[in-house]
């Protein structure tokens, strides 16, 4: 489905990227503290989610 990764960009920020299943990058950011990137996320995740569920089934 989806998946948040947090990682170390450099020493004073952190990347969030928001994958699909197959790996491709839907969103990222890059913020100054991990809670930070990881709220944001979680934010995208969610937003994804609420996106999704609102598409039609296939």
């Amino acid at each position: 489905m989806f998946e948040v990764v947090i990682r170390n960009h450099s020493p004073i920020e952190w990347e969030w990227q928001l994958r699909d299943d197959g790996g491709n990058v839907i969103s990222l950011g890059l913020e100054k503290t991990r809670a930070v990137a990881s709220y944001r996320g979680a934010r995208a995740l969610f937003h994804a989610l609420l996106i999704a569920a609102s598409q039609p089934a296939r």
